[in-house]
């Protein structure tokens, strides 16, 4: 019986939605500034989007990924972007890593908050890195949905999905995550707290110069706050919840050479007194 449960339980799971299964990446942070969009860039100069990885996940499988935001009203989706390939396998490269970890912090930020940064080295303490649009974030070659990043007062909701694209301006069949604000959500608010949970939009306006921040972990806590939390964790619980993302790593905590070799040194010693034993036989 329970063998028979267990593939039960393991086919179910491969049917669930694919909203209500884990998700290797998750939006963490917005900031809206309502400036202007950079040229060539499809994103405001000032604005960010933080994500924090959840689960190891290739470059190949971040850019096979589409994400973006919604318009004012949140009714449709207004911008698409990507993650550039070469980009990420570069941060890898230089990181010495063939996947990003868990606890990773990735920011998409417009071309005034700094240069591209890849020094990606989690081995050593660095956990996040920042892709500037329109260099290794970059509007989708799509032209059904070709709006700007730019984030709104009345509304939002930035979103990311394994549809890349996403089919029309209203599919979110392909979301895997998704934070927002909205005081009186329309269609893509609305499917995002029905497939997510209400705590996922932030239920009102905001003013230019806040963060939409989670303070939560997978359980979203939003809050709007004037402190720029940018390519870091955003405090309490989130840092938490990061930090052990982090620590649970088995890149990062694998037992050293030296201490696994003494480990089977031990239990050559062991086995080998073992067979003295037996062959000694009783002693009187």
């Amino acid at each position: 019986m329970t063998r028979r449960w267990t593939i039960i339980c393991l086919l179910s799971a491969l049917w669930l939605p694919l909203q209500l299964k884990a998700a290797a990446i998750m939006v963490n942070e917005y900031r809206n500034t309502g400036g202007t969009v950079g040229p060539g860039t499809k994103m405001v100069r000032d604005e960010y989007i933080e994500f924090v990885i959840t689960e190891t996940i290739t470059a190949a499988g971040l850019a096979s990924l589409s994400f973006g935001d919604a318009n004012d009203a949140t009714s449709m989706l207004q911008g698409v972007f990507r993650f550039d390939q070469a980009t990420l396998d570069q941060a890898l490269t230089n990181a010495n890593l063939s996947s990003f970890l868990p606890g990773t912090i990735i920011v998409v930020k417009g071309v005034n908050l700094g240069a591209q940064s890849l020094a990606y080295d989690p081995l050593n303490g660095g956990w996040s890195f920042e892709l500037v649009a329109g260099q290794g974030a970059r509007d989708h070659g799509e032209t059904l949905i070709n709006g700007n990043i730019n984030f709104g007062n009345n509304g939002e909701v930035v979103w990311i999905s394994s549809s890349n694209p996403p089919a029309r301006n209203s599919d979110t069949s392909g979301f895997i995550h998704a934070i927002g604000h909205d005081n009186a959500p329309g269609l893509i608010a609305t499917t995002v707290a029905a497939a997510f949970g209400s705590e996922n939009i932030l239920a009102s306006t905001v003013t230019t110069g806040r963060s939409i921040a989670n303070t939560g972990d997978t359980t979203e806590s939003l809050v709007s706050s004037t402190t720029a939390t940018m390519g870091q964790p955003n405090g309490g619980l989130n840092t938490t919840w990061i930090e052990g993302l982090r620590s649970a790593s088995p890149d990062v905590n694998a037992v050293p050479e030296p201490s696994r070799s003494l480990m089977t040194m031990i239990g050559m010693m062991a086995l080998q007194s073992q067979r003295h034993r037996r062959k000694g036989g009783p002693h009187a």
